[in-house]
């Protein structure tokens, strides 16, 4: 076991004040699997009533709201975990929707006819390996040249983008050759953002890589959220209403203890 000191904040401010500023985040380790909370604290601005539950998929979630007017939102989510080998077993099995593409995680009828069948050795594993370092060689690190709207098609046209794009388009290849892929995002070992990654399910347990940093996990890496793909687990979202400029600072640490 190896044990982490995780650090996530977050502050929003407005151009001018707003009000009936509702928020949801994923900004938590999730519990089990490979990792185990030892402490978690979660301090958000005065004046902001939050509650917490779990999604769909179990990513535990924060939502509230404040009516009143502000010019700021600030929050912070830290704590220390416990952490194993990177493997999350699944006796039950998996749900099959995993297997299907979704709008951010399609690719062209030419842009699947060039990957499928290409990674079908039966060792999963290994062909997962071989697709993220693929993706990898593929592409080019390059900020600002998509949205979180980009679909992996359009990724694979660029051959540019940031870690979502990295994980879409390895999940789109992934899935055409029978490889169960989902997306996940957290906090990844050093200073910097969130991070987005693959799993993949070899039969038995999903196994994480990273094509963003052309590895397979096995440590360093703090999961908060898994879906299909991103729409399924945003790390924040928010509604308020106001006329404002929105500016989003964001400061991520995960270091080894």
């Amino acid at each position: 076991m190896k044990r982490y000191l995780y650090n996530y904040q977050t502050i929003v401010t407005f151009s001018q004040p707003v009000t009936n500023h509702y928020m949801l985040l994923r900004c938590q380790p999730m519990t089990g699997c490979f990792m185990r909370i030892n402490t978690e604290h979660l301090i958000v601005s005065p004046g902001f009533n939050i509650s917490s539950d779990v999604d769909a998929f179990g990513n535990r979630l924060v939502y509230g709201g404040q009516r009143d007017e502000h010019t700021a939102l600030a929050y912070v989510s830290t704590g220390i975990v416990e952490m194993s080998h990177y493997v999350i077993r699944t006796p039950r099995g998996i749900s099959p929707f995993y297997l299907i593409a979704t709008p951010l995680t399609s690719l062209d009828n030419a842009q699947a006819a060039e990957w499928e069948g290409k990674h079908e050795s039966g060792d999963i594993s290994k062909d997962a390996e071989e697709i993220s370092n693929e993706v990898y060689a593929l592409m080019n690190y390059m900020p600002l040249a998509t949205t979180v709207d980009t679909p992996a098609s359009e990724v694979c046209r660029l051959r540019r983008g940031v870690c979502q794009d990295y994980a879409h388009l390895m999940i789109a290849i992934c899935r055409l050759n029978g490889i169960p892929a989902r997306y996940a995002c957290g906090f990844v070992e050093g200073t910097g953002e969130t991070h987005a990654w693959v799993e993949v399910h070899d039969g038995y347990s999903w196994i994480g890589f990273d094509p963003t940093n052309n590895c397979r996990i096995s440590y360093g890496y703090v999961k908060i959220a898994h879906g299909r793909d991103a729409s399924d687990c945003p790390v924040n979202r928010g509604v308020y209403i106001g006329n404002a400029q929105q500016q989003t600072l964001i400061n991520v640490t995960l270091k080894e203890i």
